[in-house]
């Protein structure tokens, strides 16, 4: 297993395409993050990243592994964002620290596909968090 920064040496600039369907999504850098670090062997499959926080209730592989939390706390937390009106899935980062009301993520953009890399959010439409389970 690797640790976060290993992880995020290994696919930062890298575009990261878990399961080979729509090019290199938010959620195939969860997935490859969920398999790489957490060692879940797979997650549920989702119609867009922010259906990990709403439909959590209904899939049983993250409510083993992970748990729902408010606000980020640790390194590592992946954070769900809801959907906007230019994005109707969400999106979903693996924290790194906070600032005021912006968070740092390593993250991974869909609609640009130019791979994965640290950007600066606002938490404005952050719906929480999920983390794994001690």
């Amino acid at each position: 297993m690797l640790t976060l920064s290993e992880f995020c040496n290994k696919y930062q600039g890298t575009r990261v395409d878990f399961d080979g369907y729509y090019g290199a999504q938010c959620v195939d850098l969860y997935r490859q993050y969920c398999k790489e670090v957490f060692g879940i062997p797979r997650t549920e499959s989702v119609d867009g990243a922010k259906d990990l926080w709403y439909k959590y209730d209904l899939f049983p592989i993250e409510k083993q592994y992970l748990r729902k939390m408010a606000y980020p706390i640790a390194s590592g937390d992946l954070v769900i964002f809801d959907a906007t009106p230019k994005n109707p899935y969400g999106h979903v980062a693996i924290y790194i620290a906070s600032e005021g009301d912006r968070v740092l993520v390593f993250e991974q953009d869909g609609l640009k596909q130019d791979g994965a890399k640290y950007n600066w959010r606002s938490c404005d439409g952050m719906l929480g968090v999920l983390r794994k389970k001690s």
